[in-house]
């Protein structure tokens, strides 16, 4: 394998890193940024957004960036750091955020922090959904995709850098930099302490109302690869690809679908990829330090030249081929052999429910046999199992709908007795930004009743891991919350940040008197009026209001709809 450049990793004890491009030494008055991942460093070195940023940033000498992880705290002084950026992947991730902070002795709340501090941002699925619970912790947030983002913010903060004010430097960088929104520059009114909100306003004139989600249009120049390979990393000495982003089929919970659907009228399509001659390209350089190769993508089957990546890959010997989960509908033969070729003993299909009925509602076009044929498929390419993705709690579901999905797996494992099934089962949560964000949750009790059906009817024929129903109730609290959560977040951080943490916060606060916000069922597992304000209205996803309500209601006949399998 050729060599490639190499750099001292941060700490003694860490293993040295292989980069796949060559780092360009900073200038002198370049802009001083940290990348923060709060998780581990197997965890960030696993996460391709991150360090596609961190190498966009490495490469531009107008720009000093250095890595920071949760468990990799150094000695930097956050007074010579001007900007500390963050990736937001998962709502608990404001835990360590806020460790974090403590470390660098960094204020907790944006208001109170002094021009010295940095600027801190955050990017990834959580703010790009609904950063309002968060709103109080961040001094801004970039919202959509970062690569095109992070140039403008640069350019544009190298021109007010000199600004002594913290407020007005924001208040420029808000008003010029297209995608950027800052929670102190919008005032939030509410229908009393427990009420839903009545307004939402800029502070000033220049302000966006709504700011506008930010979208590549051309993927060829940015196809994210890893850049920088670790065998400390979860997916270790991989060259993780990305094949596809966004996808077009819209199933209505769906984030990863709705998020990256571009605005109405801006002719970009709802799923992009790059050419599969560039993907080859970066494919093959990568192979020269390393003999791993992750496809990623919400649907990596459905790259319209998929079939001739298969082609390459299968040409190739000794790779080992991994994939994120695949779309019933587009898989084939030749993608469960080229898998199979490539190490792979089972593949993942996201199914989501195993009734006609719930399928039709969500707007999840598969049909019973094609998933009969798709586990077929992988029998026959010598797989050993197959992992489907379920989910319970859905719009109108009822307790028969889950047994279905019991039924389903059972016809699965009688068709393919050799098929090792295992199904991994989470629980709805309603996200901003897609037509279910109005919908209500069911109860953790109704949760776990559900589980349970899957449980005692699966006994024999699958290996079913359900998600906590604590923990989706904390998405779910979270995921559709306004600003006023930020001091439940304080007090919860304060008592340790577990999920057993929460009641206990809300108990505490509501004490001391000082809950002045509505309890948690109410964000949690409340259903929405259509004409209501939502707190995440500051934001553009591309899709109006009006329309995603639409989509979100059941298709035409449903509630007269009886469906069986």
């Amino acid at each position: 394998m050729s060599k490639a450049p190499t750099r001292p990793a941060y700490r003694q004890d860490e293993h040295q890193e292989t980069y796949l491009y060559q780092p360009v030494a900073p200038h002198a008055d370049a802009v001083r940024i940290a990348m923060v991942y709060p998780a581990p460093y197997q965890i960030a070195m696993s996460s391709l957004g991150y360090l596609v940023l961190f190498q966009q940033m490495d490469i531009n000498p107008d720009i000093d960036v250095r890595r920071i992880y949760a468990d990799t705290l150094t000695e930097h002084n956050p007074k010579e750091l001007e900007f500390m950026g963050l990736s937001f992947a998962f709502e608990l991730d404001i835990v360590k955020v806020l460790d974090i902070y403590a470390a660098y002795d960094i204020p907790m709340f944006a208001k109170d922090r002094e021009r010295h501090h940095p600027l801190i941002f955050a990017g990834g699925p959580v703010p790009m959904s609904n950063p309002e619970p968060f709103a109080e912790f961040f001094d801004f947030f970039l919202i959509g995709e970062g690569e095109e983002v992070m140039v403008k913010l640069m350019e544009a903060y190298r021109k007010y850098r000199d600004i002594p004010d913290r407020e007005e430097l924001i208040h420029r960088l808000a008003a010029e930099v297209s995608g950027l929104y800052a929670p102190g520059m919008y005032e939030v009114a509410y229908e009393g302490p427990d009420g839903p909100i009545s307004a939402i306003t800029p502070k000033y004139p220049d302000i966006p109302m709504p700011v506008q989600k930010q979208l590549i249009a051309n993927m060829d120049d940015y196809i994210a690869s890893t850049p920088i390979i670790s065998d400390k990393a979860i997916f270790s000495n991989t060259l993780l690809v990305e094949v596809m982003r966004g996808c077009a089929h819209r199933c209505r919970f769906c984030l990863a679908s709705y998020s990256m659907l571009g605005p109405m009228g801006s002719g970009l399509p709802p799923a992009r990829g790059g050419t599969i001659e560039k993907i080859i390209k970066i494919i093959e350089n990568g192979i020269q330090y390393t003999d791993k190769v992750g496809l990623l993508g919400a649907l990596v089957s459905d790259h319209p030249e998929f079939p001739a990546l298969c082609d390459y890959l299968d040409a190739k010997e000794g790779l080992t081929i991994s994939s994120s989960s695949l779309r019933v509908d587009t898989l084939t033969q030749q993608i469960a052999n080229t898998f199979k070729k490539g190490g792979q003993k089972q593949l993942t299909l996201a199914i989501e429910t195993g009734s006609e009925r719930m399928r039709r509602r969500i707007n999840k076009n598969l049909k019973h046999p094609q998933i009969l044929e798709a586990a077929a498929m992988m029998s026959k390419a010598g797989l050993e199992g197959v992992k489907f993705y379920g989910m319970v709690g859905l719009p109108d579901e009822d307790d028969h709908d889950v047994e279905l999905l019991a039924d389903l797996l059972k016809e699965v494992r009688k068709e393919n007795p050799k098929l090792k099934i295992h199904l991994g089962c989470s629980s709805f949560v309603p996200k901003a930004g897609t037509p279910f964000q109005w919908q209500p949750k069911i109860s953790n009790k109704l949760v776990d009743q559900r589980f349970n059906i899957l449980r005692k009817h699966l006994l024999k024929t699958a290996d079913v891991r359900a998600s906590s129903a604590k923990w989706d109730y904390f998405q779910a609290f979270l995921s559709r919350g306004d600003r006023r959560l930020s001091k439940l977040i304080v007090r919860f951080y304060e008592l340790g940040g577990s999920l057993g943490s929460v009641n206990r916060a809300y108990k505490e606060l509501k004490e001391e008197g000082k809950v002045d916000f509505p309890d948690l069922d109410w964000y949690a597992l409340r259903e929405r009026p259509e004409n209501e304000i939502l707190p995440w209205e500051m934001i553009s996803l591309g899709v109006p209001k009006h329309i995603l309500y639409k989509e979100g209601l059941p298709p035409p006949g449903f509630e007269n709809a009886q469906f069986t399998n």
